[in-house]
């Protein structure tokens, strides 16, 4: 697994380059690697973004999810509201 730009501190979620925390009034979506939809959600993000560099970042996570899938075959499920 490759390292994140995040990290939990205190029970929140906190940018590891600068610490910063993400403010609570600010909405968040996490995608987790069991959810089945998350991959194609991936892939599609990657499409709309601007540089070379994000694209690459982005192609780096959708690396890690297809190894869950074959690692963990059991664990995937539809997503749950």
């Amino acid at each position: 697994m490759r390292e994140r730009k995040y990290k939990i501190e205190e029970g929140r979620l906190v940018k590891k380059s600068d610490g910063v925390p993400i403010p609570d009034d600010e909405p968040c979506f996490i995608l987790r690697a069991k959810d089945r939809k998350a991959l194609a959600t991936l892939l599609a993000y990657c499409m709309v973004l601007d540089t070379l560099d994000q694209r690459e970042a982005v192609m780096k996570c959708v690396d890690d999810f297809r190894q869950f899938q074959v690692d963990h075959p059991e664990e995937m499920h539809e997503p749950n509201p």
